[in-house]
């Protein structure tokens, strides 16, 4: 494998910390062995709707295969006590008790992080980089005390103990893509939008993410796979925005399940052989009044703590911009100018430029 840091960014909170363990065990760049798997198998999930989310036992397995690596205990305890903190420890438990990831008190998943000895406790090592709504995870080590430590365990934790076994050299990419057609319809057609959509949330996420580690362990660099990526970069974006709309009781963007459609689609040409792929753009270039864009730039300003530069229209390249803060932006200038965005308009590709949320104040009859 190459030698590359690793960029936790491509890892979902299972994975990374697996990658932060092979790196160790067989040098920089072992991460990306696990990227030569590409599967789309979705099994049942929760209400009725299908999910990518493998089970724990068999994502950790397999990626320790991948990652040459090997599993020489696995055990469900009780509580910290039934831990042995060392150089293989591997840990999942319920994020919603621990209290270096921002999920801390507000939501309930499975998380893992792996487990060293410490004087007077442990600590804890953490690859797991994401922006949520309660705030950033990002890399790092937290050393807790015996107590504060059985207090993040307080209905104890999946543990796995991994040891290096053999290489993770082996290069050959492996892509099994399912048909999306039943997966699409059955988040489209179910009766409970607010779940289907915070469901799709999630899936668009792990879905996005095993795409872009896929690309970065091929090294499909090319203008077609980018533009692929940047598509599924910019759909879990939109399908996020749809959830907080809908959830809030207004309307579905129509157009989001054939967008969805699309990129399963292009997935088999963008992973099985290369073609061109046009990225367009939905932001019409006409002139935007003063008054209008003087409104929305300080609504931008007043969310992230400073205006765009003049001139400036993309959003992405300000300290503190994610999908989020995108989120916070939309909500302020409908409250402040007193417009309501139509669904359609609930795309990145406008909402991450100056001149993109101009016209959707606009088409929803703010000043002109």
């Amino acid at each position: 494998m190459p030698s590359e840091p690793l960029d936790h960014r491509l890892f979902d909170c299972v994975q990374v910390n697996l990658a932060e363990l092979a790196d160790r065990l067989h040098g920089d760049g072992t991460h990306l062995a696990l990227g030569r798997v590409l599967r789309f198998w979705p099994r049942p999930g929760a209400d009725g709707l299908p999910t990518v989310e493998p089970r724990v036992d068999a994502h950790v397995t397999e990626s320790a295969t991948l990652l040459g690596m090997r599993v020489t205990r696995r055990e469900r305890v009780a509580g910290a006590d039934g831990l042995e903190p060392g150089p293989g420890c591997y840990v999942v438990a319920d994020a919603y008790h621990l209290p270096w990831v921002p999920y801390f008190h507000e939501q309930h998943l499975e998380h893992s992080f792996l487990v060293e000895p410490a004087e007077d406790g442990v600590t804890v090592v953490d690859g797991y980089h994401n922006d949520t709504q309660w705030g950033a995870a990002r890399p790092g080590r937290w050393t807790l005390g015996h107590a504060e430590f059985a207090e993040a365990l307080p209905e104890g934790a999946l543990t796995f103990d991994l040891v290096a076994d053999g290489s993770a050299t082996e290069r050959t990419p492996l892509v099994e893509l399912a048909d999306a057609g039943s997966f699409v319809a059955t988040y489209a057609d179910h009766p409970d939008r607010v779940r289907a959509l915070r469901g799709l949330t999630l899936q668009t996420w792990l879905l996005t993410r095993s795409r872009r580690l896929h690309a970065a362990a091929m090294e499909l660099d090319t203008d077609a796979v980018r533009a692929h990526l940047a598509e599924w970069d910019a759909l879990a974006k939109q399908v996020y925005l749809a959830s907080r709309r809908v959830s809030a009781g207004r309307e579905e963007p129509r157009a989001l399940f054939p967008r969805l459609a699309e990129c399963f689609a292009a997935d088999h040409t963008a992973f099985g052989g290369i073609v061109e792929i046009t990225a367009t753009s939905t932001v019409d270039t006409a002139e935007v009044p003063v008054e209008v864009r003087e409104s929305v730039t300080s609504v931008i300003g007043t969310v992230l703590g400073t205006e765009p530069p003049a001139g400036a229209g993309a959003l992405g390249e300000i300290p503190g911009f994610s999908s989020f803060r995108m989120m916070e932006i939309v909500e302020r200038i409908e409250s402040d100018l007193g417009v309501e965005f139509a669904a359609e308009d609930l795309v990145p590709e406008k909402l991450t430029h100056v001149d993109g949320l101009c016209r959707a104040v606009l088409a929803a009859g703010g000043t002109r």
